[in-house]
């Protein structure tokens, strides 16, 4: 993603989240009524602003921070803010698979499609801003997944294209992101580690603006895969779905 990018992506991911919650709650599909999923995306906003202040203040590329391997383990601390109240609260798991259930899918490969937003960093790194080795690794993978969203969600607008099929589809690209990503970000972090050693490095990628990818805008887009193949693995293996078929 782009470094002048990151926070209008970071806002219509948001956005894209509040409007189909919107959406299912004005159906009036929303178990408990909308406000346990309100308070949910209210949550991940406030952690988002938080996380855009501390990248802006420079703590994810502070000395202190660097010396414990913080590419390893920084980005837990999203996945634990969006997954623990999922796991705590029953009124937020079945509001998410309320909100899957009547969403079309191809809207939630179109929502991918913004990963395209990598031909910033692509950019970036032919101009020597950004560190080659992760471009190759995570850039371009991540890129071409994006570019595959506008076709996967055309696919399933005509019905072409199975649930299994999207489910696979969506754990692919989690996996090219995880573990991959993590790993490869701690070998150009200066520390015990520190394998990919050219100007620039990977503290690039903690450098705010484009810190917001990493702590919170790239992690949405995984959590997203997950919750869909997540709630489509449900609907094979599991009881009928909560909702009605989705709307074309």
């Amino acid at each position: 993603m782009s470094l002048s990018l990151t926070p209008f992506l970071l806002a219509v991911e948001f956005g894209f989240l509040f409007f189909i919650a919107w959406r299912c709650g004005r159906r009036g599909a929303l178990p408990g009524g909308a406000l346990p999923v309100y308070t949910y995306l209210m949550w991940l906003i406030a952690y988002g602003v938080a996380s855009s202040v501390a990248g802006a203040r420079g703590l994810y590329v502070c000395e202190a921070l660097l010396r414990w391997l913080p590419g390893l383990w920084l980005q837990l601390i999203t996945v634990a803010v969006f997954v623990v109240p999922v796991l705590l609260s029953s009124s937020v798991r079945n509001g998410l698979r309320r909100i899957v259930d009547t969403t079309p899918l191809h809207w939630f490969a179109y929502f991918h499609a913004m990963r395209i937003a990598a031909l910033g960093t692509a950019a970036k790194t032919v101009s020597g801003e950004f560190p080659l080795y992760f471009e190759i690794f995570v850039g371009i993978p991540d890129l071409l997944f994006g570019f595959s969203a506008l076709w996967i969600g055309s696919r399933l607008r005509r019905s072409a294209m199975s649930e299994r099929g999207f489910m696979l589809w969506n754990l692919l690209g989690a996996l090219l992101i995880v573990p991959s990503a993590p790993i490869l970000l701690q070998l150009g972090l200066p520390g015990p580690l520190y394998v990919f050693d050219g100007v620039p490095d990977a503290r690039a990628v903690f450098t705010y603006p484009m810190s917001i990818a990493p702590m919170i805008g790239v992690p949405m887009f995984v959590l997203m895969n997950i919750l869909l193949a997540w709630r489509l693995w449900e609907r094979r293996t599991g009881p009928a779905p909560l909702a009605a078929a989705q709307p074309r």
